[in-house]
């Protein structure tokens, strides 16, 4: 896969006054427009396709997403707003930083920036945040919440967010406790459903492994194992910098299996402590169990899907997993007595950067998601029926 195209700050972020920050940004590309006496500078290009306001709680992770955004932005120009919302902090404050953010030209060719403003927003202070950004979203472009902060639905600042966007992301993947997390997601979205389109970046890494299946099962003569499946086992891995785990991602997977095989569950989700997860569904007469577990990551990146294995009353066994070669999958297919199939099948590895990217682009609702996180939900919390 081709390296992603990047993005650099063009000076140093300039700090300003909260209230005067249109003025502050006019004048930024007045002074960026004024032919350069270097010739080896190409001219700048202001372009804006969306807005993009990224919340997350500390400088630190800020960085972090600061270079996540200066990737999107090379191929989604955008007007950003990336936000500190520290919650914590004893006395309120409020900061802000304005720069233009510009992908590096190829030769001959010219700069293409956009405008990223730095809010930094201490204890009450971050209830201001809502009304600033409102009043300085760019018109007639879609506006896209990535929202980095640990979903509470008692939260007074996203749904202020939430009625000025097209589409909210979450990423369930950098939760330790990822039931908390789609349970209260899910409720979020209960609450706050027609208000706009709503996402998670740990569905979005399922794309590759769903596909795979579908794929497998595409033949006539594999469909009748759908209705005769016994058993599927997922191993997920974690990894604690960056913090992600597969564990929300595996959870997915389950709602998304239960939900387009129509599965009825039997009983909630078990949890042994140690990073085995159990269920049990039924369809018609027959039982599905369900085993989930933690294994070590195969490539020593982030935590993610390690495996998916499938087995049926009529003597399918199928297994993919991850091989040492990054972008590619082992797929293992063999049914009763005969001969096995091995095939490496290569997938899209997608970037964290690639992945947000991918979603930007989407803005109508994604309804089997929905069901699918609903389902996931119902089982860990018990109510199931």
């Amino acid at each position: 896969m081709s390296d992603p195209q990047h993005s650099i700050l063009l000076d140093e972020p300039k700090e300003v006054d909260v209230v005067v920050i249109e003025q502050e940004l006019a004048r930024l590309w007045k002074q960026a427009s004024e032919p350069s006496i270097d010739e080896a500078t190409p001219p700048v290009v202001r372009a804006c396709s969306l807005n993009l306001i990224a919340v997350t709680e500390n400088e630190a992770d800020a960085e972090i997403i600061s270079n996540l955004v200066g990737e999107v932005t090379a191929e989604h120009p955008s007007r950003i707003f990336l936000v500190v919302a520290d919650r914590h902090a004893d006395t309120p404050s409020l900061e802000a930083w304005i720069s233009a953010r510009c992908s590096l030209p190829l030769p001959g060719g010219k700069q293409v920036c956009c405008e990223q403003i730095n809010l930094t927003a201490h204890g009450n202070d971050i209830y201001k945040v809502p009304s600033i950004i409102t009043s300085l979203l760019v018109s007639d472009v879609p506006t896209i919440l990535l929202w980095k902060l640990r979903v509470d639905e008692k939260d007074d600042v996203l749904p202020q967010l939430v009625r000025i966007s097209d589409r909210v992301l979450i990423d369930s993947s950098e939760e330790r406790d990822a039931s908390a997390s789609l349970s209260a997601w899910n409720q979020f979205i209960v609450n706050n459903r027609g208000q706009t389109v709503f996402g998670d970046l740990a569905w979005t890494h399922l794309t590759s492994w769903r596909g795979l299946l579908a794929q497998a099962f595409q033949p006539i003569e594999m469909r009748e194992h759908l209705n005769a499946t016994e058993a599927v086992t997922i191993r997920y891995s974690s990894s604690q910098r960056p913090l992600h785990s597969g564990l929300s991602q595996s959870l997915l997977m389950m709602g998304w299996l239960a939900r387009v095989l129509q599965w009825n569950a039997v009983h909630p989700l078990q949890n042994d402590g140690a990073g085995k997860y159990t269920a049990k569904f039924s369809l018609g007469d027959k039982a599905i169990d369900i085993n989930i577990y933690s294994v070590p990551p195969t490539n020593g990146g982030p935590g993610g899907i390690e495996s998916l294995s499938i087995n049926s009353t009529l003597g399918l066994q199928l297994s993919f997993e991850l091989t040492d070669r990054p972008g590619c999958i082992r797929m293992i297919r063999k049914i009763g007595a005969g001969v096995g199939e091995e095939l490496i099948r290569p997938v899209s590895d997608h970037t964290e950067s690639e992945l947000v990217a991918r979603e930007l682009e989407v803005l109508h609702r994604d309804a089997l998601y929905e069901e699918s996180l609903a389902m996931s939900v119902s089982l860990m919390t018990g109510k199931v029926t």
